[in-house]
């Protein structure tokens, strides 16, 4: 096959040769046997080639052809002397990219089984090129299999079969979808065989055997036991579930993953308008950063490399994240120049996890887990303008919460600038208020409760997830009392709810074996829950954000870290009830958080890539780009409703 670069004015110079990460990665995981995606758009409709909408930006059009059937194909293409990558999709073929920064280029195309060559070229400010792509089949690199831990980590290379012939029906069966796969999905268990020993010792974590004497050391130990509200779980109930993992499941069995039978559903016409752009973050030195001799035999996932949690953006449209490999940092990005900014965390290994900022521009981190779990925690404020750490403030000066491991997670700005961050290790949430310095401490009155997402209504309600018990709860700070609301799915997996400009509560539930995901709307007028079934198979909802026309965006990490499908952003419109996906760059990188601008575009960052750690951000319309700034409608801290302190 022949690619081959048509230029509109000039030959192109040949880039220097390489493949990047990026696209490698991607590459290798859309050329395996993934379901074709969807169906084609209108007959006869056809991409407008507008101008890119930045006065310096090259516009990047062209065409993808196959001998071989396809439905839709994703190109890629990454600047080299920036390294920026941008996705874009076919339509009927056709392809267009604008907003490029000038430079030198490595694009190619992939579609299910199928790859073109690496096509090089240079684009200079305010050209438009075309480019023609030719696909032919792929070979995907095997991937290496994982290993260690208590649970042997999931095999590579599994079967992929019917739901029933995985998990053959019973009592064994029911108990595993009603207390494992709410949280683990379908394929947690079928791709992780093991010995009876071993599946006896994971359902005594699970089942908090050894909490007799001391307290949980992580959100999932004793979860179907004392610390969970929902799930019924015997003594019996342990000893079917055990009998049913050891028969199925067991040292000799193969790693099999529940079949994807209704695949993701896709409109062509939309992805067709929408680009993706993922800035990535710099390579540290040998020696410095992540490769540090002193950050080496730290524990956790996230030794040895970058990997971004949270996005959040300023009044100057900077994009503002937090980096939990070690040393912990918070990142800035400039969008509309790619430049990078690392400050390094006081305290570099205490745990970092997510962000905001006020409307003074203070950039607020509280202190996660790291590497003292049982230490202090504190809510650490950091101003842009002075380049330090202003502020140090410990979120249980008198020692309320009653928990060895103590982590500080979720936090929320109400209108009158008071900061409330929850203790999803502690079960409570703090608060700092603004204008006297104290802080205050309010336990959450369910046993074990697992705070996870905290956001503020326009009301200054407060609003939280709880991760272990499938519920919402709201805490009056005027009262200082807490109303919990459950919702028709239950038992449950909730993480973070956020809140329209109407005060609608809006949260996702995880699927959970043949139950679909689903996406909640509490109505706080009339107390009622409304609940819409996410039209593909396994939903994991992560987040919602709420965009300007009060359209619902989720990240749904779904099965994509198993290769089965892949993770996306998807948007869901109130108005009409229909669901509009959108396929990520990296599909195996889940990516938890997501913010959405004015003007509608969404940003994140794929926790889980090893290869390529980035800030990307999705424009569902790539024609309604006006600037690569970062900006929320009524100002930092991204409230989507106006409040009277102008927020």
């Amino acid at each position: 096959m022949i690619v081959s670069a048509r230029p509109r004015s000039r030959a192109r110079r040949p880039a220097a040769p390489g493949v990047a990460a990026f696209l490698l990665v991607s590459t290798a995981v859309l050329a395996t046997g993934t379901p074709a995606l969807g169906e084609l758009g209108p007959a006869g409709a056809t991409q407008a080639e507008a101008p890119a909408p930045l006065a310096d930006a090259a516009t990047l059009t062209g065409s993808v052809a196959s001998e071989a059937p396809f439905t839709l194909a994703r190109v890629y293409l990454r600047n080299v002397d920036r390294r920026i990558g941008y996705m874009v999709y076919t339509w009927e073929g056709r392809f267009r990219a604008v907003a490029l920064f000038p430079g030198r280029y490595e694009v190619t195309a992939v579609a299910p089984g199928l790859a073109s060559d690496l096509q090089h070229l240079t684009l200079e400010a305010g050209e438009r090129a075309e480019v023609d792509l030719s696909l032919r089949e792929a070979i995907a690199p095997r991937a290496a299999a994982g290993g260690g831990g208590e649970m042997p980590a999931a095999r590579s290379g599994a079967e992929h079969v019917a739901y029933d012939e995985l998990y053959p029906p019973g009592p064994g069966r029911d108990i595993a979808e009603r207390t494992c796969m709410p949280c683990h999905g379908g394929n947690f268990l079928a791709t992780r065989p093991a010995r009876r020993a071993v599946w006896e010792a994971a359902i005594d974590k699970m089942f908090g055997r050894a909490l007799s004497d001391r307290a949980a050391a992580s959100y999932g130990e004793g979860i179907v036991s004392f610390r969970d509200a929902q799930r019924r779980f015997s003594l019996a109930d342990r000893e079917t579930l055990l009998v049913y993992l050891a028969e199925h499941f067991g040292p000799d069995a193969p790693p099999r993953r529940v079949r994807i039978d209704r695949p993701m559903p896709i409109d062509e016409a939309a992805l067709g308008k929408a680009m993706y752009i993922e800035y990535y973050l710099p390579d540290d030195a040998a020696g410095e950063g992540v490769h540090a001799r002193e950050y080496a035999s730290l524990p956790g996932g996230f030794v040895g490399r970058r990997a971004g949690q949270d996005v959040r953006f300023d009044d100057d449209g900077n994009v503002w994240l937090t980096d939990r490999g070690y040393p912990h940092r918070l990142v800035k990005l400039d969008p509309r120049n790619g430049a990078f900014t690392d400050y390094v965390l006081p305290d570099p290994t205490n745990g970092i996890h997510e962000v905001t900022v006020d409307r003074d521009g203070i950039v607020w981190v509280p202190e996660h887990r790291g590497v003292q779990p049982s230490g202090e925690k504190r809510l650490l404020g950091f101003d842009p303008r002075t380049g330090r750490w202003e502020h140090l403030i410990p979120m249980d000066p008198d020692g309320v919460v009653r928990s060895p491991s103590k982590w500080l997670q979720s936090l929320t700005i109400d209108s009158q600038g008071n900061i409330y961050v929850g203790w999803i290790m502690g079960g409570a949430l703090s608060k700092w208020e603004r204008a006297t310095g104290a802080v205050s401490v309010f336990p959450i009155p369910m046993p074990g409760a697992v705070p996870y997402g905290v956001v503020a209504d326009s009301r200054d309600n407060i609003w939280i997830g709880l991760w272990n018990a499938g519920k919402v709860a709201k805490f009056d700070p005027a009262t200082e009392q807490w109303t919990e609301f459950t919702p028709p799915t239950y038992p449950g997996h909730v993480r973070r709810p956020n809140v329209d400009s109407r005060d609608n509560v809006w949260f996702g539930i995880y699927a959970a074996g043949p139950r679909p995901g689903k996406l909640v709307k509490l109505d706080q007028a009339t107390g009622r829950m409304t609940e819409y079934v996410i039209p593909q198979q396994d939903a994991a909802p992560y987040d919602v954000a709420i965009d300007a026309d009060d359209s619902i965006w989720a990240a749904d990490v779904g099965p994509g870290s198993d290769g089965d499908r892949g993770a996306s952003l998807w948007k869901f419109d109130p108005r009409t009830e229909a669901f509009t996906f959108y396929p990520k760059p990296q599909p195996a990188a889940d990516s938890p958080k997501i913010q959405v601008t004015r003007e509608g575009a969404v940003w994140y960052s794929p926790r889980g890539s090893r290869d390529a750690p980035a800030i990307g951000v999705l424009y569902p319309d790539m024609d309604r780009i006006t600037t690569l700034g970062a900006y929320y409608r009524h100002g930092p801290p991204g409230n989507p409703f106006a409040t009277a302190a102008g927020q």
